[in-house]
């Protein structure tokens, strides 16, 4: 159950999406993000993306930053959408930027300018 699409252009679990005693999803994306690597920022490098989620897309192409509050979303940027990459992890790095690659084996240092 759920709103996933396979790689096939399938439904995931018949497409059912919601089913007595089954709480919905916070959030989720459609068309899909295909999720694969995702951090929360914890730096002070750049304040107000603080305690912000990260979230690297394949399908997507971009990496998405969700903006939290009060434990619901409240805004979502997209990240380096004009590349055109499969993005494949992100991670936080100690001098707080942060650090993305993709399928391609490109690295990008996302950082305040």
């Amino acid at each position: 159950m759920g709103y996933g699409i396979e790689y096939n252009g399938q439904k995931v679990g018949e497409g059912i999406t919601q089913q007595q005693g089954m709480e919905q999803p916070v959030y989720y994306w459609d068309p899909v993000l295909s999720p694969s690597g995702m951090t929360f920022y914890s730096g002070d490098a750049i304040p107000e993306w603080k305690n912000n989620l990260f979230i690297a897309g394949l399908n997507s192409n971009h990496i998405a930053r969700i903006v939290l509050n009060n434990n619901k979303v409240v805004g979502e940027e997209r990240l380096l959408a004009n590349e055109g990459q499969r993005f494949r992890d992100i991670t936080q790095g100690k001098d707080g930027a942060l650090y993305a690659v993709t399928d391609g084996g490109r690295l990008y240092r996302i950082a305040k300018q």
